[in-house]
Formats: structure tokens, sequence, C-alpha cells
């Protein structure tokens, strides 16, 4: 749902997707998305946009969290901390809805 009120505390429990209006340009190790129904452009550092890319649909935020830890060197709850927080916010910024799976 575009727009929800969507918070942290559902974070465990959402598979999140990338509305299609949105465009993504690769910088090197950063991406650039573009909100093609605002115009708004966000810069995405190499976390981040790992992130991102894994807002499929079809994988939980804990799913993407243990993708985290085996690419980066960090343990499970930071990683899933991280992701949570990500998530919120691009949910905040219209870039991505969240499904519930309860």
């Amino acid at each position: 749902m575009r727009g929800s009120q969507w918070t942290l505390r559902d974070a465990e429990i959402v598979t999140p997707r990338q509305y299609d209006d949105i465009v993504e340009e690769r910088l090197d190790h950063e991406a650039i998305l573009v909100d093609r129904r605002s115009g708004h452009i966000h810069r995405l550092n190499e976390t981040a946009m790992s992130v991102w890319r894994s807002c499929d649909g079809q994988r939980t935020t804990r799913q993407i969290a243990k993708q985290m830890t085996d690419v980066y060197d960090v343990d499970f709850e930071d990683a899933l901390d991280h992701v949570d927080q990500l998530v919120a916010r691009f949910a905040e910024l219209n870039l991505l809805e969240v499904e519930t799976d309860a």
C-alpha cells in the first residue's frame, strides 16, 4: 500500500517490493534512484544499494538481513536493524511497498 504507516515493529514480517516507477542509475559502488512520480532523486551507498536490490517482493527483511551477513562482516541482529531502518526509510519516501506475511 503506497504511503502506508508501516513501522519498524512490523519489519520482521514484511516482504518489501520496489515500485515499478523508480529508476535506478548505477555509479560505481553507489546508485541513484529517481522517483519518476515526484521527480525526487535519492543517492544510495553500497550497503543501501544492496538492500534496495533485495526488495523484490519475494524476500522478507529477515532473509535480506541474512543475505547481508553472508556478504558483510556483520552479525544478524545488527544486519536486521540496518535493513529494518533502510526499508522503513524507503517506505517513508514511497520508494517501495511492504506486504505483511502475517
